[in-house]
């Protein structure tokens, strides 16, 4: 077979040959519908590729995207060549967005007109989200090194974190003097007649996100104003400039006081994506230094401002002043402050007066600081703010900005010196870096640094040929004290647990908090072999486990805590990074199955578990791809024992494994999202079977039931899944039968109703199925548009010999009927089971007793 044969005689093994590509792959015709889609693409489209193949883009996008991507379809095709687009896409909610880059090549017909674009998609959101992140700090601190205004650099910051993340509006507000009420910093995207609106708003326990969180001083995330209590009072205002959500978070002082709010606002509901609470959180904290800095600024403004009005008032100004100031004239020093002479570190006034500036500065600095002194004099303006290096007395270096003007001092001219300490500010910078690597609350290094310094020990095992430990550790029941104690609490106690594990470990080994309460200790062993790197890793392990389990004085009362390690040694170099954290994890999870306050060393028969369940998962897609997915049909029949219809139940025909239970599958692909695909398989299977039956009188009138799942039935278009299953095979609605089980019923119930109530007018049936087994409510049955109960068999299982499980039975029957449903007993194994469900009116049975599921073909036609 040539290639050219392959390719056009299956297109189910060109569609395998794209699904095994990593990233978005796509093959659309000039009318933007997709010819085809490999199976990342579907899922990013939040479809599968049956849904997604023959469809216009334009069910996905709104039609601000339809003209770019138009755009640039035509730019492709005008060029005749391969071109890269980087953009932002969103979900057709609005409510989560990607960022990509998309490489689309033009495909031409044999008269050269266009025909095909071809598309390679990779998601960048992360990478961008980190560089946008880096560049915005970067740029903040560049505007604090220029003395920038506030008001610029706050509307400046507010642009570029717009710019970085898509479809955000920012707010700045400042607290008033009065400390009482929120002031507009800055909101470059905002309407302004809202910003007037909101200027001077109140800080309390319930005024929209920005004042709550400035009241709470913690991050309020509102991602629905229209129904969130805390916008009852500025609900209508935000709504009427569109406005849906709003996260806000403080922002505080290096000492905890509050200088204002940071706000994110978006035009749709929608919550935050874990980059985006991030950026905000870390935005909030710079931007607290950038307002901390102003101040700062702002008071040595007004202090130099006050020290010009008079003469006879700068000694007694300048004396207090927290600022260093000095006279000089003609470069020799004739007066310095109590601040100066601290700066200098000199022991009194008379230690610098009569030294000539000269012996001060810094000699990379010495021509410019003469240079500057003399200009100042000589014009009599005040000199430029700059920046100089100071030698002090001690024979140290301090960095200061430095502001000179010409005064007249005892009679003659004189040069007025003020230097500002920049001491706090490169700490400020320092703090900055120091966020980016080390957690906050316990100064431990984060799970970035972490991660960092195990790929350095990965390294230096296999150069070394020594062997390295890694401690993944997780304090029992915290979220338990942190319920219970306040989150004051939980943080002191993660302070203290911070020390004593620092407290075993050698100064060589590193210790960090990677997560809400957990640890990661790595550990130097100097060992050779596994068993002396294992033993000395249990013994370090045993010591933290014995700190942490001693008792801890939290507000004066004693808690006791315990923790769980999970250990993982590495050999040389054979293992990466994520795997040892992996497994380490892994070993962890496994401390806290075997009862807690232990420690486990990562098992291997753990990683063949894991191993044996990716390759199970694999072969189910393999299988579900290959069509070795399959629907038997166990019959139902009705009081006179007359054939009504059956129930489809999937079954799996596996190549590699043979029959595969349903037990075993069914809630794997709950799991990894295969049952979506896997329903709707199902559910179309059966429709088109209720076409054959329909073929044949006998059969014409057979109803079929489909089991949903609760991850399928949640699915937003699981509406139009049922809609295009019965279009798609022509089956008759009204012999399709959907069952449901109570708990997918018992969350959000008007939403619940509203979608089986929009499927109920298409003319297909609603199944209550396993009823009486999870938290029967007779308040919710009564609203749901059921037709039928089926009595679950673990009642029917012991009718005859339990009277509580007959009790039951008839219970149900009479409910169902009294509701104005008809109920159906599942499980029936024998005739004394099926006479006795009669007697109680039961109007339908299903069970062994009449036939074990079959395939279709196997269904006889009469009993």
């Amino acid at each position: 077979m040539t290639l050219h044969q392959l390719f056009t005689g299956d297109l189910n093994l060109l569609q395998r040959f794209i699904d095994a590509l990593p990233v978005q792959c796509f093959v659309k015709n000039v009318h933007n519908q997709m010819v085809l889609i490999n199976q990342a693409g579907a899922h990013m489209l939040g479809s599968t590729v049956q849904a997604v193949r023959g469809q216009s883009l334009a069910t996905w996008f709104d039609a601000e995207q339809m003209a770019r991507i138009a755009a640039q379809d035509k730019q492709v095709y005008a060029q005749s060549k391969t071109l890269h687009f980087e953009e932002t896409l969103w979900d057709a909610q609005h409510a989560q967005f990607l960022r990509s880059v998309t490489a689309k090549t033009p495909v031409f017909d044999a008269q050269g007109q266009p025909q095909f674009v071809i598309g390679l998609m990779i998601d960048v959101t992360g990478q961008k989200a980190l560089e946008a992140q880096t560049t915005s700090e970067l740029q903040l601190l560049e505007l604090l090194a220029t003395n920038t205004p506030l008001t610029d650099l706050l509307e400046a910051y507010a642009h570029s974190f717009e710019f970085n993340f898509s479809g955000v509006m920012c707010s700045v507000l400042l607290i008033d003097p009065d400390g009482l009420h929120l002031r507009h910093g800055a909101a470059p995207s905002l309407p302004k007649a809202y910003c007037d609106a909101i200027d001077g708003s109140a800080i309390g326990p319930a005024v929209g996100s920005c004042g709550t969180a400035a009241f709470t001083r913690q991050a309020v995330i509102v991602s629905d104003i229209a129904r969130d209590p805390l916008w009852q009072d500025y609900r209508d205002l935000a709504l009427s400039h569109n406005l849906h959500a709003c996260w806000s978070v403080p922002i505080l002082s290096t000492k905890g006081r509050l200088l204002g709010t940071f706000a994110n606002y978006h035009l749709q509901p929608r919550s935050p994506q874990p980059q985006e609470l991030q950026a905000i959180q870390r935005s909030a904290y710079l931007l607290g230094l950038a307002v901390e800095h102003h101040h700062i600024q702002q008071d040595l403004l007004r202090q130099e401002t006050a020290l010009r009005e008079s003469e006879a008032r700068y000694r007694t100004l300048v004396e207090w002043s927290p600022e260093a100031v000095a006279v000089h004239r003609a470069g020799v020093i004739a007066y310095v402050n109590t601040a100066c002479v601290k700066l200098l570190r000199a022991n009194s006034p008379a230690d610098l007066q009569g030294k000539h500036i000269i012996d001060l500065l810094h000699p990379d600095d010495r021509a410019r600081g003469l240079a500057r002194a003399q200009q100042a004099m000589e014009s009599g303006v005040a000199a430029p703010l700059i920046e100089e290096r100071l030698l002090r007395l001690d024979g140290s270096i301090v960095e200061v900005e430095i502001q000179s003007t010409a005064i007249v001092y005892d009679g003659a001219p004189a040069v007025y010196v003020v230097a500002h300490d920049l001491t706090k500010r490169h700490e400020d910078q320092e703090t900055i870096h120091h966020l980016a690597f080390f957690d906050a609350l316990t100064g431990l290094p984060n799970r970035r640094l972490m991660l960092d310094r195990l790929q350095q020990a990965l390294a230096s095992a296999a150069r070394k040929q020594l062997f390295g430990a890694v401690l993944l550790l997780d304090l029992d029941n915290f979220k338990q004290l942190n319920d219970l104690l306040g989150h004051n609490m939980g943080d002191a106690l993660l302070q203290q647990a911070a020390q004593r594990v620092l407290g075993c470990v050698r100064k060589s080994d590193s210790v960090g908090r990677v997560g809400g309460d957990e640890f990661m200790v790595l550990l130097d062993t100097f060992a050779s072999s596994a068993s002396q790197a294992a033993q000395y890793t249990e013994t370090v392990a045993q010591k933290i486990l014995a700190q942490l389990a001693e008792p801890y004085t939290l507000a004066g009362k004693s808690y006791t805590s315990t923790s769980s390690i999970g250990a993982m040694v590495f050999m040389q170099g054979s293992e990466n990074r994520d795997s040892v954290v992996k497994h380490a994890d892994a070993a962890m999870y496994q401390a806290k199955a075997a009862g807690r306050n232990t420690v486990c060393f990562f098992d291997p028969a753990m990683q063949a578990q894991a191993v044996a369940r990716a390759e199970f998962e694999q072969d189910m897609r393999d299988g579900f791809d290959q069509r070795e997915f399959t629907l038997y049909y166990q019959i139902q029949v009705d009081s006179q024992s007359q054939i009504m219809g059956a129930e489809a139940l999937v079954r799996w025909r596996s190549a590699k494994r043979g029959m595969v239970s349903p037990l075993e599958f069914i809630s794997l692909a709950e799991e990894n999202g295969m049952i979506l695909p896997l329903g709707q398989y199902v559910l179309e299977a059966a429709c088109a079977q209720l076409v054959d039956w329909a073929q044949q009188p006998a059969t014409a009138a057979w109803t079929v039931a489909v089991n949903v799942s609760a991850r399928q039935f949640a699915h937003v278009n699981f509406v139009d899944n049922v809609v295009m299953a019965l279009q798609k095979t022509g089956a008759n609605p009204l012999l399709l039968k959907l069952e449901l089980t109570e708990s997918m019923l018992l969350k959000n119930v008007e939403a619940v109703i509203a979608k089986m109530n929009a499927i109920k007018a298409l003319g297909v049936s609603f199944s209550l199925d396993d009823f009486g087994t999870g938290y029967s409510s007779l308040s919710y049955l009564k609203l749901l548009p059921l037709a039928q109960l089926k009595i679950d068999q673990s009642f029917v299982r012991d009718l005859l010999t339990d009277p509580n499980d007959a009790v039951i039975a008839r219970t149900v029957v009479a409910l169902g009927h009294s509701l104005g449903m008809r109920v159906i007993a599942e499980g029936v194994e024998n005739a004394a089971q099926r006479d006795l469900l009669a007697s109680m009116d039961c109007d339908a049975f299903q069970g062994y007793y009449f036939g074990r599921p079959v395939p279709p073909e196997n269904i006889p036609l009469f009993l």
